[in-house]
């Protein structure tokens, strides 16, 4: 036995002659942790149990086929595994070997990814899946740091490029790639696999959940251990006992979960050797090592994460209710195409009431948005009614009665001068390395905003929107710490108490290594200690203060607060926002929230508020996988076996304190295996502490606790969430309790159980919160949110009913013009900045200007595309679209090129006074309100002759072809 104390287990390893060095690891153990050699490949077990609904991660598939990849190649790596992994049947040498291609430009490609283990996406963001659009394939391959995309003329390749999975447009030229399976399972194989399935009755269904037993797709049953000459090989089992023990516990739980004799005996012949076979096969040394003390270094990646655009929400489906400007609100009812004398056109299907029908040409699509607002009330419009236009109305004159006031604090803080802090900047960058992760894009843009509003003399009022673990508290230290390194206080107001004692020990050692100190104040502190803080804080003497609304205390008078910090605005009541707002007059303010408030949210949005998006997760984060399930103890089961057989911990809330130790005593009679532990609001302070801490350290296996952990725990082991009574929570705490969860490199599952049968509103919460998952689910739930519930209070009065009369849309489009004029009038911004709607129809065009469907043949896709070109505004942006269509799609069609030269043509004509133009054979008529801005030697050059009708305000042009004119014409 080797006994070795941290960091010397690699050197152990590099010593060894052998070529190749396997290390087997305990089964609970995460193996991501120790990837402490760019040399070292990973081969994990499965995140599932066998025959589960729920598929691998694609993380760990592309890890295991990388390994293998990594063999084939060069036999002298490190390869961190475990004892189940190892002895698991994998995809045979020889047949992974045949399936590996090398591809370059002019080579032919003919392969459909699909039959090599890869998923089929409308966007490729992970590894192993790939899409094709129009003449581009992409796919994430995965031996590469990115995606990569091939464009093809035929079956032969005249593009190669790397893309960026955040903006999907390509970043860097390539000559070749190589081509590998995407996983271990190849679908060229499928016969085979149905061939083994059909000697066991009843299993034929099975097919697409045995991911997790590749070995029936093939004749040969090989393991990791046929990839290498085991001679010139040495395995290393660390803590022998313990990576047995739990390699032995998975295989029994693997067992326990099949419930099938069919499946069982599929189960044994195909998923591996038996682990009593496998150990007497090979031979190994073994490596004592702390798992607690071991230090775990941390490479950082060049490779980006996910980012989600902020208000993604557009998206129209068939059957969705719309507004149109014009005739108000309808149904969206599809595209439709139609063959014209001049070639197909595709047109928009809007239903109103008496099912009347309106045809919208495509072109137009910036006419209709969709409706957000309370869809139970609302009644479709009927065509020719002149309701829709009251009802605009009435809304404008409400705004604008109302928003006069908040346009004057606005403008009040925008010339009120207050403190520039300038900060120390050997403080500061002392602060920053203390930090001990690699900031993400985001964070640092937000960083860099959040600086320079406090450098300013204007108060900073910023909103940080982002998801639960994006690194939104890390902006707002850095906050802290330049405001206190200027010579002010600064004060963190937070929801919890639990909240406010997780920050105050995530600080406190950080804040004593510059100098700066720090305290919590909460309901649970003494009088005394309240008086001792509050003393404190009114004399100067302390530079921080972290608390709940014991902060908001009559008797704390700040000497001199210079930055107030509001986490979770949200979850403070009516009373406790009118402190805050009495607190924060003529200081900085920055506002944190996932789920911020309508009234934040849209202020942010409109630009009365400023706002940095945290959209990007930290490095190697997963979405957590999101299941909406009637009350099951089988669940439940599954689910906390699962995590334990992964060394995870779970959270289950259960938001009812009467009777949160009988569900501690079910749980514990149902999984006996487990530890169980209860916490709630009520219990003593340094029992609840004791417990958080316990669960913090990792001897608590399952905690049950009431929401008083909906903000605040932060367990970067604890990625399991079972809910019961999910239907009592709002989408709001829903999500909150979600991020609780997931909040490291693991794949993170949450179970949102029900027990009685669901009101339609509850079963669209619920649903909305299964499939919006992913970077920036958070901004897309609050929005989600509103459009269930109705808006209430946006503007600090009620607007619930002008918002559903007109829909969020119409209501923002009048909002924000009022505020453009509003602002001009004030002098705040300058109306250059101002992104101009461009109003203004042309008739009887006769060149098709439309998307081809064998182009672009996803709907949803092709409607994006139609909006992103009919709302731009500046020429010089086209050439932009143009570009990133291309690169995604291939090389654009005539017909789409002729839709873009007709949205130029309205910008031009529009910037130019016209107002409508009507095209007929060799006519145009252009019609314009004030005047018409027109080059007399170009109306001269390109038209036959015209006629000017200053009366009736129209140029008539005569021309052989009225459009090619008019392109020169406004050009």
């Amino acid at each position: 036995m080797i006994k070795i104390n941290n960091n010397e287990l690699l050197n152990i390893i590099k010593k060894s002659k052998k070529q190749t060095k396997i290390i087997i690891f305990p089964e609970t153990w995460n193996l991501e942790n120790f990837l402490f050699d760019k040399n070292i490949s990973i081969y994990p077990d499965y995140d599932v149990f066998p025959f589960e609904s729920i598929k691998p991660s694609k993380k760990i598939l592309s890890r295991r086929i990388q390994t293998l990849y990594n063999l084939l190649k060069n036999k002298d790596i490190i390869i961190l595994t475990t004892l189940h992994s190892l002895s698991r049947y994998t995809i045979p040498y020889s047949i992974l070997k045949k399936n590996i291609f090398s591809f370059n430009i002019d080579s032919t490609f003919n392969i459909n990814p699909f039959y090599y283990g890869y998923e089929k996406k409308w966007n490729v963001y992970e590894y192993g899946e790939y899409s094709k659009k129009g003449f581009v394939l992409d796919m994430y391959i995965p031996i590469y740091e990115n995606p990569i995309r091939i464009e093809l003329f035929d079956d032969e390749i005249v593009r190669i490029n790397y893309f960026d999975i955040n903006t999907q447009k390509s970043i860097e030229s390539l000559n070749s790639f190589t081509f590998i399976p995407g996983s271990e399972i190849l679908m060229k194989y499928q016969e085979n696999a149905e061939k083994i399935l059909s000697k066991y009755p009843n299993t034929n269904n099975t097919l697409e959940i045995i991911d997790t037993i590749p070995a029936i797709y093939y004749e040969k049953k090989e393991t990791l251990l046929d990839y290498i000459d085991i001679k010139n090989s040495e395995i290393f089992i660390i803590n022998e006992k313990e990576s047995i023990s739990s390699s032995f516990t998975r295989e029994r739980e693997n067992l326990e979960f099949i419930y099938s004799d069919n499946l069982k005996k599929l189960y044994k012949n195909y998923s591996g050797d038996s682990l009593e076979n496998f150990i007497s096969k090979i031979n190994y040394k073994n490596i004592e090592i702390n798992k607690q003390n071991f230090i775990i270094k941390k490479i950082s990646s060049k490779k980006k994460s996910k980012e989600i655009p902020l208000l993604e929400w557009e998206d129209l489906e068939i059957g969705d209710l719309i507004v149109h400007e014009n005739y108000g609100i309808g149904i969206y009812k599809g595209l439709k195409k139609i063959e014209t004398q001049y070639g197909k056109k595709e047109l928009i299907m809007l239903e109103y009431a008496n099912n009347a029908k309106v045809y919208l040409p495509i072109e137009r699509i910036d006419k209709i948005s969709k409706y957000v607002g309370d869809k139970d009330i609302v009644k479709l419009d009927k065509i020719g009614s002149s309701s829709w236009e009251r009802r605009k109305k009435k809304v404008e004159e409400n705004i604008r009665s109302k928003i006069q006031e908040l346009i004057k604090l606005y403008a009040l803080r925008e010339h009120t001068t207050g403190i520039s802090l300038q900060g120390d900047e050997e403080i500061e960058e002392k602060f920053k390395k203390t930090f001990p992760y690699i900031e993400t894009a985001d964070q640092e843009k937000a960083i860099e905003e959040v600086l320079n509003d406090l450098a300013s003399t204007k108060p900073m009022d910023r909103l940080i929107a982002g998801d639960a673990g994006f690194g939104k508290t890390e902006v707002a230290l850095r906050a802290v710490v330049r405001t206190v390194s200027s010579g002010y206080q600064a004060a963190i107001l937070v929801p919890t108490t639990i909240l406010a004692q997780q920050y105050y020990d995530n600080v406190k050692y950080r804040f004593d290594e510059i100098g700066i100190t720090v305290e919590l104040i909460d309901r649970f502190k003494t009088q005394k200690e309240k008086n001792i803080i509050t003393e404190k804080i009114n004399s100067g003497k302390l530079d921080v203060i972290i608390g709940t609304h014991a902060l908001l205390n009559k008797n704390i008078k700040f000497k001199k607060l210079g930055l107030l910090v509001i986490d979770e605005e949200q979850r403070f009541g009516v009373f406790q926002k009118e402190k805050i707002k009495e607190l924060s007059h003529g200081i900085n303010v920055l506002t944190m929230s996932a789920t911020p408030i309508p009234r934040t949210l849209y202020f942010s949005i409109s630009g009365l508020r400023d706002m940095s998006v945290i959209s990007t997760p930290p490095i190697g984060r997963l979405p957590v996988e999101t299941f909406v399930s009637k009350y099951s103890k089988k669940i439940i089961r599954t689910a906390i076996l699962r995590e334990k057989s992964r060394g995870g911990q779970v959270l289950y809330i259960h938001n009812r304190v009467n009777d949160i130790e009988e569900v501690e005593k079910e749980l514990s009679e149902l999984i006996p295996e487990v530890s169980v532990v209860s916490a709630h609001g009520q219990m003593q302070k340094r029992y609840l502490s004791k417990i958080i801490k316990m669960y913090y350290n990792g001897e608590i296996d399952v905690l049950i606790a009431t929401t008083i952990i909906e903000n605040g725990i932060d367990i970067p082991n604890a990625n399991t969430l079972i809910v019961d009574d999910a239907e009592r929570y709002g989408i709001s705490q829903l999500y909150q309790l979600r991020g609780r969860v997931g909040r490291s490199s693991k794949r993170a599952f949450a179970y949102f159980l029900y027990k009685n049968k669901l009101k339609p509103e509850t079963e669209k919460r619920l649903e909305a919160i299964k499939k919006i998952v992913g970077p920036g689910s958070g901004l897309k739930l609050a929005l989600q949110d509103l459009e269930i519930r109705g808006f209430g209070d946006l503007l600090g009065i009620e607007q619930k009913g002008h918002i559903n009369n007109i829909g969020l849309n119409m209501y923002k489009e009048i909002l924000n013009k009022a505020i453009i004029e509003i602002y001009s009038k004030e002098k705040i911004i300058n109306k250059e900045n101002i992104k101009e709607k461009i109003d203004l129809d042309i008739k009887g065009i006769t060149m098709p200007i439309t998307i081809p469907e064998n182009y672009i043949e996803n709907p949803i896709e092709r409607m994006r595309i139609y909006r992103t070109i009919a709302n731009e505004t500046k020429i010089e942006n086209f050439e932009k679209i143009k570009e990133e269509i291309e690169d995604k799609f291939g090389k654009i069609p005539e017909e789409l090129n002729n839709l873009i030269k007709y949205s130029i043509l309205r910008i031009n004509a529009y910037k130019k006074g016209a107002k409508e133009i009507e095209i007929y054979d060799n006519t145009a008529i252009i019609k314009y309100s004030k005047y018409l801005d027109i080059d007399i030697l170009k109306l001269k050059k390109y038209s036959h002759h015209f006629n000017h009708f200053e009366n009736k305000k129209e140029l008539v042009i005569y021309t052989k072809n009225p459009e090619e004119s008019l392109f020169k014409i406004f050009e």
